[in-house]
């Protein structure tokens, strides 16, 4: 039993798969092994050439291994079952993912239209705080917020999203969210990334996560640096 490597069946056969090994190998050592060996030890008068001894051997085996292999065929129905319907919620949560990608396909054109005019606000402020340009008047607070009122329903359509990845287990968290960022635009994850980092009442995204998310687009440490500077203009 010590050569046996059992992991290798849970890849195909998920979380059940070891189960399903150990009642193969108790099936075959009480079902069949052992009535053998009673049956060897009772009668050890070597091989009949009758065929009513053969016949009677017949109806022992079955009598004794039948039962006990038609529990273990039932358990094994029962095991691939409750595989079959993980394996559906595992596909249940992808479509809901990428039915959550769909909507923010859908409007994606006024969601690009939107951050590219925030993104080049916040471009502005970086770039004339970074070159110390005098006499460029700065974005106002006023027209910095109307923009980003635009992008709210953007941007809570991102959270929901990364909190549903986060909430469903079969979801990896990073494949995933990096799966939905390879849906959007530059100014898009650049957008949302400074929501983020400002903070939203209601969301809780972790500053790992952050981190994380922040390097699937850009340097992290260019980032905080940009981010240092807006937040004092935002």
């Amino acid at each position: 039993m010590k050569g046996l490597h059992l992991h290798k069946f849970d890849s195909p056969l998920g979380s059940s798969g070891r189960i399903f090994v150990w009642l193969i190998v108790v099936s075959l050592v009480f079902g069949l092994g052992l009535p053998l060996l009673v049956y060897i030890f009772a009668f050890h008068n070597g091989f009949s050439s009758e065929s009513n001894d053969w016949g009677n051997f017949g109806l022992y085996l079955s009598g004794i291994s039948g039962p006990f292999f038609s529990f273990a065929s039932f358990v094994g129905l029962i095991l691939t079952l409750n595989y079959t319907i993980k394996e559906k919620e595992d596909d249940d949560a992808q479509v809901l993912f990428f039915h959550y990608i769909d909507a923010v396909l859908k409007q994606n054109y006024q969601n690009t239209r939107d951050t590219a005019a925030l993104k080049r606000l916040y471009d502005e402020l970086c770039q004339d705080v970074k070159n110390g340009v005098a006499g460029n008047p700065l974005p106002t607070v006023k027209e910095i917020k109307d923009k980003q009122n635009r992008n709210v329903k953007f941007f809570l359509l991102i959270y929901a999203i990364i909190n549903y990845i986060k909430s469903t287990p079969k979801l990896d968290n990073m494949t995933y969210i990096s799966i939905l960022f390879s849906y959007l635009t530059y100014d898009e994850k650049f957008v949302f990334a400074v929501d983020m980092s400002k903070g939203r009442t209601g969301q809780n995204i972790s500053q790992k996560m952050q981190q994380l998310i922040v390097s699937t687009f850009m340097d992290y440490t260019e980032f905080c640096h940009r981010m240092d500077i807006l937040k004092r203009h935002i």
